[in-house]
């Protein structure tokens, strides 16, 4: 329910915001619409106020003279067309809809609600893979656009060890870590600094994240998961639909972000915090949840070659103290495998054994691995149930294409 008057829309002061109309005292835009706009462009303007404060549309309104002029179209096809665009073509933008009569014409509020978490534009039928964060920026002339960020990648993919992915399975989660725990210390840089920033909308709390790759081929990923010993000294490498992943984070007690690691070089990392640099107000002016969650985001460009991409978990309703330590205890979040794992690489220099016991932990979890290229000698009957089939390839990131040998005249 939509608890403002339009008188109070109508009043609202003129906004230095040269795309909206309006702002109200609490920040929040208003914008008004003689009638409904194209769906893109409705849909920017919608998932931009999601990812500021809010605000509101008004439908049926000049928006000139702020007059009211009651809607020309059809009111219920308008009302259908803005309540199904929301619904099927973003994602993260929670609103309200309701239509007032006012001096016997009609008119429709939209009130967009400011987020929980990153609102995108997305087209969940046909690419739903690909979203688009659109946001309010001022640029040092104050000059206001809307700007976009594209998240897109079919294809994402998580190295472990074998240890951990059969630990996975059988806990039937994902883990996620305290920043403060990850080993490079530039990384953990940000996470662990003391932030003193008088005019900071956000105070930087306690939160989570694993790392993923849109690289589909990483020696570098491989090796490292293939350094212990034991079920440790194998690497894995799924391949997750994350559509499926996305849904099923945004689902449980926690803020879903995820975040494309931007390289830079090493003296930014070391200067950044410093207001004589250039890129300061950029990452701390206004300093914001989306702020801290960029500066983490931040990797030595000679780690370029990973192309990592890093999910957040951010406890809803305000996390702990950020931990320094890296004796903190992980968070395991529960993950339904079999919808979220596609394809799997297995190192092939794992034993029979070895191999059995992947099985035998896929079916804990309702998938049915199908190696593609081998033929085990142990028969390791399924369970009865229903399963998904999920093709397993034995890999080695060292293989050559052709003949072993070769001969040079």
């Amino acid at each position: 329910m939509i608890n403002i008057k339009l008188s109070d829309l109508l009043e609202a002061r003129p906004s230095r915001n040269q795309l909206v109309d309006g702002e109200l005292e609490d920040g929040r835009y208003v914008e008004f619409r003689v009638g409904l706009p194209r769906l893109d462009n409705l849909l920017q303007q919608v998932v931009a106020m999601a990812n500021r404060l809010g605000g509101y549309i008004v439908f049926g309104v000049d928006e000139r003279k702020r007059k009211v002029i009651g809607i020309k179209e059809d009111y219920y096809l308008l009302m259908n067309k803005v309540q199904h665009a929301i619904d099927n073509l973003s994602s993260g933008v929670t609103f309200d809809l309701e239509s007032v009569v006012e001096d016997d014409k009609t008119v429709a509020i939209l009130e967009i609600k400011e987020g929980e978490s990153t609102a995108y534009y997305t087209r969940k039928e046909t690419t739903p893979y690909r979203q688009v964060a659109y946001r309010y920026t001022e640029d040092d002339n104050g000059i206001f656009s809307i700007s976009k960020e594209v998240m897109q990648y079919a294809k994402v993919y998580k190295y472990m060890t074998l240890e951990a992915f059969i630990l996975s399975l059988y806990g039937q989660s994902l883990r996620f870590s305290e920043p403060c725990t990850w080993s490079d210390k530039y990384e953990r840089r940000f996470y662990c600094a003391n932030y003193n920033l008088p005019s900071a909308k956000y105070n930087p709390s306690q939160l989570f994240a694993t790392c993923t790759t849109i690289a589909e081929n990483s020696e570098a990923a491989w090796k490292v998961y293939a350094h212990g010993q034991a079920l440790g000294a194998h690497c894995v490498q799924l391949e997750l639909n994350i559509v499926e992943l996305r849904n099923q984070l945004r689902s449980t007690n926690y803020r879903f972000e995820e975040r494309i690691v931007q390289y830079v070089s090493e003296n930014k990392i070391l200067n950044l915090h410093k207001k004589r640099q250039p890129d300061y107000k950029k990452h701390f002016i206004p300093f914001t949840l989306d702020s801290f969650l960029r500066l983490l985001s931040l990797k030595r460009d000679a780690y370029a070659y990973e192309q990592e991409l890093r999910l957040f978990l951010i406890p809803k309703k305000g996390g702990g103290q950020r931990n320094h330590s890296n004796k903190v205890k992980p968070e395991d979040i529960k993950i339904t495998w079999k919808d979220v794992i596609k394809k799997v690489r297995v190192d092939k220099n794992c034993s029979e054994a070895e191999l059995v016991a992947i099985k035998r932990a896929c079916f804990y979890v309702g998938i049915n691995p199908n190696f593609i290229n081998y033929s085990p000698t142990v028969n390791t009957p399924q369970p009865k149930g229903f399963y998904n089939n999920v093709d397993f390839e034995l890999f080695d990131i060292d293989n050559m294409p052709g003949p072993p040998k070769i001969t040079i005249y």
